[in-house]
């Protein structure tokens, strides 16, 4: 396997199929030495610059958690603490490269792709995509991990990604690494959403080419019962498109009356319940990223059953972040 140090990974395109499995791997490894109780400082002494623009549970505390069991720190940096951000009286370019001189690597949680992309071209340290209006590159290897845990490989299992209506717009970065990465690992992917919420359209044409050679298959569809037909996840998340999710700090997520009151209209129909879940195969698991907007995306009734993983995907982001951590910023040998 080809040294993944300095490497920076914006998105899913960034690593080859080889890779993923190489850090899922480790992040195996990483979460086996964790339960045992076995050190493993790869990060001694080392920091990670953490730039959040956008609230942050899972993302934020996996992180700093990660860089501390690794045995380095995590710097929280949100607009406030930079000159960058609400001061705006510093040029990104001076402060990623002074950034750079400080640290040993970067998680980007952004409001816009356009300023992750120059950080990636004016940082001399690796940098890690902590979700943007793009990609969730960190939560879709959460998400094959805990696949993989449950029903072993993924190769050729299917996958129903069902958008669920919530108040508030998240971007689709998920689901567009989720194209990705099936098409990557060969995993079948059938996404249900409402005309107007495709992913990204170019995104997925490339998904498909890669699917194509692996043997896996990536659809849109307009219904839950055509999505969920013979599925082995289904995984619940609602999206808007990156133009609607840049508004958001402006109107606290709630986008614009316009666009609101027509996506309303789609709350009665669309929310994952029972009776979608068991049109799926009787041994289905149902995952969500978090954080959920219970009974609007997904009823209580399926997300407290013995059929949710979606804390034991949750957990999986500190062990995959961990692994890429490590690896990116030259602690793993």
């Amino acid at each position: 396997m080809e040294d993944l140090k300095g490497k920076k990974i914006l998105g899913i395109s960034d690593v080859t199929k080889e890779e993923i499995e190489f850090i899922l791997d480790v992040s195996k490894e990483l979460k086996m030495m964790l339960k045992m109780g076995k050190a493993h400082k790869l990060l001694d002494g080392k920091s990670l610059a953490g730039i959040f623009e956008t609230p942050s549970t899972r993302t934020s505390i996996s992180f700093e958690t990660a860089m501390t069991q690794l045995g380095g720190h995590m710097l929280w940096l949100d607009q406030n603490r930079l000159w960058v951000g609400e001061a705006d009286e510093e040029d990104w370019y001076d402060t990623i490269k002074t950034i750079s001189r400080y640290c040993d690597g970067i998680a980007y949680r952004s409001i816009g792709r356009e300023r992750q992309l120059s950080a990636a071209e004016y940082s001399t340290i690796p940098i890690v995509n902590a979700s943007c209006p793009v990609e969730h590159p960190c939560q879709s290897f959460a998400d094959v991990m805990t696949m993989i845990e449950k029903k072993g490989p993924v190769k050729k299992a299917k996958v129903a990604m069902l958008w669920g209506y919530r108040t508030a717009n998240p971007p689709a970065g998920l689901t567009n690494s989720t194209m990705l990465m099936a098409g990557k690992m060969g995993f079948d992917l059938s996404i249900a959403c409402p005309e107007g919420f495709e992913p990204d359209m170019s995104i997925f044409e490339s998904s498909k080419k890669e699917a194509d050679m692996s043997g896996s298959s990536i659809e849109i569809v307009r219904s839950y019962e055509e999505a969920v037909k013979d599925a082995d996840f289904i995984n619940v998340y609602s999206w808007v498109s990156p133009e609607e999710f840049a508004k958001g700090l402006e109107t606290h997520f709630q986008g614009d009356p316009e666009f609101q009151a027509a996506k309303a209209k789609l709350k009665k129909t669309w929310c994952v319940d029972k009776r979608v879940v068991d049109m799926a195969k009787k041994d289905a698991m149902v995952m969500h990223c978090m954080p959920i907007s219970r009974n609007t995306e997904v009823t209580d009734e399926v997300l407290n059953s013995p059929k949710s993983i979606i804390f034991d995907e949750a957990e999986n982001r500190l062990h995959t972040e961990k692994a890429i951590l490590s690896l990116l910023m030259g602690g793993y040998r």
